[in-house]
């Protein structure tokens, strides 16, 4: 997970903190790390929990010229969140989960994504979300993980309005409903999340929730196999071998099964095979 420094985040803090927020986009536009570790340092010292975790995230990621040591980040991370610097509670519950450098924890993990959920922090209580779908270190339930979602995607959480687009489509802690399925996934979708695009594909191939149409199903799949999004390529493969919303190619077809299958997807790998066994005839 690529973590970002938090400059913006800090126009809410008091405005004698400018100097600090200044000198920090000066010393990162210029590339000079060490500098930003002073910066960050001297602002954390004097009680910003920004500074406390801007400094957590240097060492987490070890940039530039800083030597990374997760154990120091950990503890900034913890200064800032006793402080209610809700990312830093959403990172420290993320090196829980792994078991970075501190035993793993998920219990831990989930507290603190529930702090930071609290606080309205999206990403943690997509997160969260996860936690409860999955089972993960709390009982299973799809109704809270509902909630959660539905609470990260009206903030913009692209993956939570997936994910309870997901949720819809299968029936788990809501009603099946596939017209919602596909409402949750078109926001994902036209925010840039190619998951999205792949399963509203997947709605419109089967026609459930909207119109059957095999040619917007393959627009879909294309946008998210263009996107880098393997599943996307694999369904779109499928289209073009069987001539569905598109001119039926098995070349074109045999090139994305084998894009799908170079980025680990195993299923693409199949259809290649299967593509190419004798029986399959153009």
């Amino acid at each position: 997970m690529k973590l970002k420094i938090v400059i913006l985040s800090a126009l809410a803090l008091a405005t004698l903190q400018a100097g600090f927020i200044k000198e920090g986009m000066e010393a990162k536009e210029g590339g000079d790390h060490q500098k930003l570790v002073e910066i960050y340092e001297k602002a954390c010292n004097e009680g910003k929990a920004s500074g406390c975790y801007n400094l957590g995230v240097l060492y987490e990621e070890g940039s530039g010229n800083v030597v990374k040591d997760v154990k120091k980040a950990i503890g900034l991370y913890e200064k800032a969140c006793k402080a209610d610097f809700s990312s830093a509670c959403y990172n420290l519950g993320v090196l829980y989960i792994k078991g970075v450098d501190v035993k793993q924890d998920i219990n831990r993990a989930k507290e603190l994504y529930e702090k930071a959920c609290k606080a309205d922090d999206d990403i943690a209580c997509n997160s969260l979300g996860l936690l409860y779908a999955n089972g993960s270190g709390v009982a299973q339930d799809y109704q809270k993980a509902s909630e959660l979602y539905s609470r990260a995607c009206q903030s913009g959480n692209l993956y939570a309005c997936n994910n309870l687009g997901f949720l819809y489509n299968e029936g788990r802690g809501v009603d099946r409903d596939y017209k919602k399925a596909s409402e949750h996934y078109q926001k994902a979708c036209n925010g840039g999340l190619a998951m999205g695009c792949d399963n509203l594909g997947l709605l419109h191939a089967s026609g459930k929730g909207v119109a059957k149409d095999y040619k917007k199903a393959a627009q879909l799949h294309e946008k998210a196999c263009q996107n880098g999004y393997e599943k996307g390529c694999n369904n779109l493969g499928i289209l073009y071998a069987e001539g569905r919303g598109v001119e039926l190619n098995q070349d074109r077809a045999r090139e994305l099964f084998k894009q799908s299958c170079e980025k680990g997807l195993q299923v693409g790998c199949e259809n290649g095979r299967l593509l190419d066994s004798p029986h399959v005839k153009p």
